[in-house]
Formats: C-alpha cells, sequence, structure tokens
C-alpha cells in the first residue's frame, strides 16, 4: 500500500492506494504548520509514502522527519518533471510549475492520452491545457474565489454584512450580493475563456471550490481529488 499525501497551501489530504486504486480521503486544516498536523494521520504502517508539498522547502525537512518518526519509512517528495510519461511541459523551467498543477496534468494524460484542459478552484485558480501530442500548451494563475473576496474587501471602504455563499451566473441587487458575484464571475469567466482558447474534449475542474464553479460549467468533469490521482500515476511510473 502506498500512503499518498496532498500537502496543500490550508489543508492536508491523505489516502492509502493500493491495487483497487485510491481508499477513503481524508482531509484535515494544517494552519500553517503540517508536520504538525500529520500526527493525525492514521498509524497503518504504508509499504511507501508519496507527498506532493506546495507549502516550501522550508517544511519538507520538518514533513520528512514527522513521517520518518510515525512510520519509520522516508517518504519520496514528487518534484515536477519536463518530460514524463510522454506529458511535456511548455515552462523552460519546469521547477517553477507547481507540483499540484504538474500532477493533475499528469493524472489526465496517464489516464488517457489526448486533449485535455484542467482548473483547479482552491486558494487560486489555475487552468493548463495539454494537446493531444502530450504538450503542455501554457496555463494561467489568478486570485481564487476567496482571495478575489479579501482583496476587493480589503481594497474598499463600503460596508458589508455577511457576504453568504449563494453564487449564480447573475447580478447581485444588494452590496453583499455585487461582491460575492464579482469574484465568482471573474473566476468562472477565466475559466470559460481559457476554455474557448484551448478547446479540447476533455475538460476537468478540481479544488476545493469547484463543486461551486461545477454547474455552470455543465460540459465540464469534476474531479476533486485529481492531485492524488496524479501522485499515484507518479508513484507507478517512478517505481
Amino acid at each position: 500500500m502506498i500512503l499518498l499525501l496532498d500537502i496543500g497551501n490550508s489543508r492536508i489530504k491523505a489516502a492509502m492506494a493500493g491495487a483497487a486504486g485510491i481508499g477513503a480521503v481524508s482531509a484535515v486544516a494544517h494552519a500553517g504548520d503540517p508536520a504538525a498536523t500529520l500526527t493525525q494521520l492514521p498509524q497503518e504502517k504504508p509499504e511507501r509514502i508519496a507527498v506532493a508539498n506546495v507549502t516550501g522547502a522550508a517544511h519538507e525537512q520538518q514533513i520528512e522527519a514527522a513521517l520518518r518518526a510515525r512510520y519509520g519509512i522516508a517518504p519520496a517528495f514528487a518534484r515536477t518533471q519536463g518530460e514524463c510519461g510522454g506529458l511535456k511541459l511548455a515552462y523552460a523551467q519546469p521547477q517553477r510549475l507547481g507540483v499540484d498543477r504538474w500532477l493533475m496534468m499528469l493524472a489526465l494524460w496517464h489516464e488517457t492520452a489526448g486533449a485535455f484542459g484542467v482548473g483547479a478552484a482552491g486558494t487560486a485558480l489555475t487552468y493548463d491545457a495539454v494537446d493531444a501530442s502530450g504538450q503542455h500548451l501554457g496555463g494561467f494563475i489568478a486570485a481564487g474565489l476567496s482571495t478575489h473576496l479579501q482583496a476587493v474587501l480589503g481594497a474598499t471602504r463600503f460596508g458589508t454584512g455577511a457576504l453568504g455563499e449563494q453564487y449564480s451566473d447573475g447580478l447581485g441587487q444588494d452590496t453583499e450580493a455585487c461582491v460575492r458575484q464579482g469574484a465568482f464571475l471573474a473566476c468562472l469567466g477565466a475559466l470559460e475563456h481559457a476554455a474557448r482558447r484551448h478547446p479540447a474534449p476533455r475538460q476537468v475542474i478540481s479544488g476545493g471550490d469547484g463543486p461551486l464553479f461545477q454547474p455552470w460549467l455543465p460540459d465540464w468533469s469534476p474531479r476533486p481529488q485529481l492531485v492524488l490521482e496524479g501522485l499515484l500515476a507518479w508513484a507507478q511510473l517512478s517505481a
């Protein structure tokens, strides 16, 4: 069994994977200290540990030490590669592309070699396009939904009450709804434009806020655990 760990900006997702694929996924907030949060993982000892970490090198040594102490195994940290399994990145410096974006692309390419677009809606909003040959065409990184809201409220002086989460593709009729809809439509429009600019038979949405956008992206497939899927693909390719 392989223990898969997706250590994001605010949460850790964990799952065991075996011959039957990825098992039940658990998620816990790490409040900026992922190494300390790893003590909440199940104690069942895996055969291997694969980690996707976007919290930076400053946390990596602590994460490795915590996993060694808990399981007696050295974890393998996924690194973005310029070419892997036929997937080729557009970046001249591949290491500058976030490992979470790379793993999402790797998951989809490893599953079916064909053109696709993949968006991820979380703290940041990202999108990447890959053509039928496995060539990454590029992508974008923008503020995610909550980051948009915080930016507007932090840079303006008008008063608002609770914003709520009643998102739609329409316009707001009070200040709270206008702020909420402005952030939502900015993110939705960016995804829609990217998909029009780079049409592909598969468009996929992932990330914690993915379910908020998916009703207005009816042709997009929801894949909430895509980073973990990519991590498993990378672990299999690296075995």
